[in-house]
């Protein structure tokens, strides 16, 4: 259909202005010069899609009138929709990819790398107002591009239907990057000095292996701060002694529920303003919720603090981030019922009330069934001898980091950091968070009962609630012009360099 439009529009414009296409068409026999003088003159960064050498080429002859292109598409179109008539699973590299589509439709790999930058100079010329009608077309022209540009780092999976339905067919082609190195080569090559810095980069070791360079300096650094403003805690047990844990053994029996629910309930009662609470996935937070429904936790929950629950429809979960900070900042507070890797959980600040607590119910591991996963894993495995179980252990702790580092925005910003799962405990999975919340970490944190969760917690939130100001900071978290200066200061910021 969008092909359809795109072809009338070609129509159109040849019977108004003919001009313009030949004005296009001289463009491409020049080759591709206006990507690369962007590139050059730093309009866009590098772009993976498209390499050097390509850029230096005249497009293809077979695409370069608007009518041999779109052919060229509807053709490339109609191989794609018999590729997806599957029975079973079907998964093969980018080269086997290519041969398949030559024999088949006789289709060569060198017009397809010029797809998607064919198709962006065609909309230019055809004056498409909303491009966003036209992204299907685009996906598909993008596709087209990366498939022959890269002969490894890529597989592509074909899923005669979704996992969530599989008794009905909706099949799927998957096109996975294996290789997180391919998008970040073209920044090494363009520039001499690059810093990778955040809060959550840890272990640092596994970052150069699966990018693929050699760090010149590699150093970990802990907070400076004038009063220790972050609590984690280690919740191993309920009440009842029964262990908590998020486990797929473990993960639908009614104890554990009620003790997820019970130090939720707890925590709304002594933790002022916000509490943001993440899950594992959409589906383990579905059947926690409506468990606490029917055992009457949720009501109580209700009595302390309104709820608000992110869902997987983007308009809902703002509406829900918007309803929870306006009810932060009137009355008791919220909760905010997340999931770890959903769109809270990344790049949403719960800065000062918004953030008071944070709760990790259970270890944020990936879904291991997934295809694209496993072969990712494999992917890992040969080409940067990356165990499996580490690189797994590794993407939970980092996501798990990055949902309990919500809550500290700022040096004068306060929160409590709840792992409520035993395997928290154990040295190889504490050993993997980030050195600033490893060592706030106490012995005396660990493997906590809900009781004694709420004790500490109750006592952290009654020492931040003391006065505070910005002279107790100075010469600790803040420093004046003339502190910065001192020789002592020079010194050790001297001594820190060297270490690194």
């Amino acid at each position: 259909m969008i092909i359809k439009t795109v072809n009338q529009s070609i129509n159109q414009i040849k019977e108004t202005d003919a001009a313009k296409l030949r004005e296009e068409y001289r463009r491409l026999v020049d080759g591709l010069k206006e990507a690369s003088v962007a590139r050059e003159t730093d309009i866009y960064l590098s772009n993976p899609v498209l390499p050097d050498e390509i850029l230096q080429e005249a497009v293809p002859g077979t695409i370069r009138t608007a009518e041999h292109f779109v052919g060229f598409l509807r053709r490339f179109l109609e191989y794609l929709k018999s590729r997806l008539r599957v029975q079973h699973v079907v998964q093969e590299s980018t080269p086997q990819f290519l041969k398949d589509i030559f024999d088949k439709v006789c289709i060569d790999r060198k017009p397809l790398r010029f797809c998607a930058e064919r198709l962006q100079s065609l909309l230019r010329t055809l004056e498409i107002a909303d491009i966003a009608d036209f992204s299907a077309v685009t996906l598909i022209s993008n596709f087209a591009t990366l498939v022959s540009t890269y002969s490894q780092g890529f597989t592509i999976i074909i899923e005669p239907f979704e996992d969530r339905t599989p008794t009905i067919a909706n099949p799927v082609l998957h096109f996975s990057c294996m290789d997180p190195s391919i998008a970040i080569k073209p920044v090494f090559q363009r520039f001499q000095s690059v810093v990778i810095t955040s809060g959550t980069l840890s272990p640092l070791d596994i970052y150069p292996r699966i990018l693929d360079f050699r760090p010149v300096t590699m150093a970990s650094f802990t907070m400076t701060l004038a009063r220790t403003c972050l609590c984690p805690l280690i919740v191993g047990r309920g009440n009842d002694q029964v262990a908590l844990s998020s486990k797929f053994e473990t993960r639908e029996d009614f104890a554990v529920i009620r003790n997820y629910g019970n130090l939720l309930l707890e925590m709304s009662a002594v933790v002022p303003d916000g509490i943001v609470a993440f899950f594992t996935s959409y589906v383990y937070m579905e059947n926690i919720v409506a468990s606490w429904y029917e055992q009457g936790i949720l009501e109580n929950i209700q009595r302390n603090k309104l709820i608000f629950i992110e869902t997987q429809d983007a308009a809902e979960t703002s509406m829900a981030l918007e309803k929870y900070q306006e009810a932060c900042e009137n009355g008791r507070g919220a909760i905010l019922l997340s999931v770890a890797r959903g769109k809270v959980s990344e790049g949403i600040d719960f800065v000062h009330h918004f953030g008071r607590a944070v709760i990790m119910f259970g270890v944020p591991y990936v879904y291991t069934q997934s295809r694209i996963l496993k072969a990712r894993l494999e992917y890992l495995r040969d080409q940067f001898q990356i165990r499996e179980n580490d690189f797994l252990t590794f993407d939970a702790m980092r996501h798990a980091a990055q949902c309990v580092g919500r809550a500290i925005r700022g040096k004068t910003d306060y929160g409590l950091m709840i792992f409520a799962d035993k395997r928290y405990a154990r040295a190889d999975k504490r050993g993997k968070l980030p050195r600033w919340i490893q060592e706030h970490i106490t012995d005396g944190s660990l493997n906590l009962t809900v009781d004694e969760t709420v004790q500490l917690s109750k006592h952290f939130l009654r020492q931040m609630a003391q006065p505070f100001r910005q002279e107790d900071q100075l010469g600790l978290s803040l420093l004046t012009l003339e502190q910065l200066q001192s020789e002592e200061m020079l010194k050790k910021i001297t001594q820190i360099a060297h270490q690194t």
